[in-house]
Parts: C-alpha cells; structure tokens; sequence
C-alpha cells in the first residue's frame, strides 16, 4: 500500500472533527505523523478505543468492522447577553460554524459546527458552553457528515490562504508604487539640477 493510500485510510477513520486534541493542527496532520513517526494510534481523544483499534488495523492491513460514533454530539451555544462580538470564536473555529461581524453578537450554526470545543476556552468572557443538538443526533464517520466537515475546514484553510496571498501582493504592489513614486522623485530632481547646471554654463 502507497502512503498516499495509506494516509486516506487512517484520515477516513478519523472523526473529522480537527479539533487539535491529539496535538496535531488536523486529522490529516495526526494522520501522516501515525507513518512518518510511528505516533501514537490513542490521541485521537473524540474517537475513543473504536478509533485506535481501526487504526491500528489499518497499519497492520487487517480488516476492521466495528462501528465508529460518538453517541452524543454536542454543539457550541453562544449566550447572546453575553457575547461582546470579539470574533475570537469565529477565528479559531475550524469549519465557519460560527458567524458574526465584530462588535455584534455571534452565532452558532448549529447544522455546520462538528463539536470540536476549540472556540470554548478562547472566549474572553465565558460565554460558550457546550449543549445537545436539538435533533440529539449523533456524530458517525465516515459519513457524509464527516466528509462536509473535512470539506468545510480545507475550505476555510483554502480561503485564508488566498486571503494571505493577496495581501501580500498588495503590498508588494504598494511596495513598487512606492518605489516608482521614489524614482520618479529622484529623476525629476536630477533633471531639475541638470538645467540648473546648464543654465549656470550659458
């Protein structure tokens, strides 16, 4: 089996939640750190002993045929009163769960937050908890609910990484204005004392 094969497998028994409690930034990173390090297969926190037997099967090409969720998924709740509109949440929030401009009040969104907690203890006044989905489904993967959840959070990371380009080419740009503006200066004022000098010969 390639290692490319090799990664997909593990990420798919993953939960998808990228909520950096095995000390990994994502599923992906702990994924490729369980074959290039020979990591630990029990960091995966959310999926329990379930995720660690079907990792282990994976790197020992056995089969694995045990179910795979959490029984209870629970969501962020922001208690509006409460909320001062930081935007921090939002921030670290992994897959945009979490909606608001700054200064105003935030929310959750309930069908698109995977329960990760990341935003729970960067909340500067303590007003996020964690509570039961209203439907009280729960969190299985793979499914295509872990797949929205991996899809949601490449999306976020491609958006941020365009973001950062094109800042970066902007300043680069105001950069070369800058410098234009500079030589253009410095051309005008040695043209300028040219003719002085010309003047000063006739």
């Amino acid at each position: 089996m390639n290692y490319k094969s090799l990664q997909n497998q593990i990420i798919e028994a993953l939960p998808q939640l990228q909520c950096k409690k095995c000390e990994y930034p994502d599923c992906k990173s702990y994924a490729a750190s369980l074959i290039e390090k020979n990591e630990k297969t029990n960091k995966c926190e959310p999926g329990g002993t379930e995720t660690e037997a079907h990792i282990k099967s994976i790197l020992s090409n056995q089969s694995f045929n045990l179910p795979k969720q959490i029984k209870q998924h629970h969501i962020a709740d922001i208690v509006r009163e409460e909320c001062i509109g930081c935007t921090i949440c939002i921030k670290v929030c992994p897959v945009d769960a979490i909606i608001g401009a700054r200064h105003m009040i935030h929310k959750v969104l309930e069908s698109q937050c995977n329960g990760c907690e990341l935003c729970i203890d960067q909340c500067p006044v303590n007003c996020m908890s964690m509570i039961q989905t209203r439907e009280q489904i729960t969190w299985t993967w793979p499914s295509e609910q872990s797949e929205q959840s991996k899809k949601n959070y490449y999306r976020k990371i491609d958006r941020l990484d365009r973001i950062k380009k094109e800042k970066e080419l902007n300043r680069q740009k105001i950069l070369e204005d800058r410098d234009m503006d500079e030589y253009i200066s410095y051309a005008l004022e040695a043209e300028s004392r040219k003719h002085q000098k010309i003047k000063k010969y006739e």
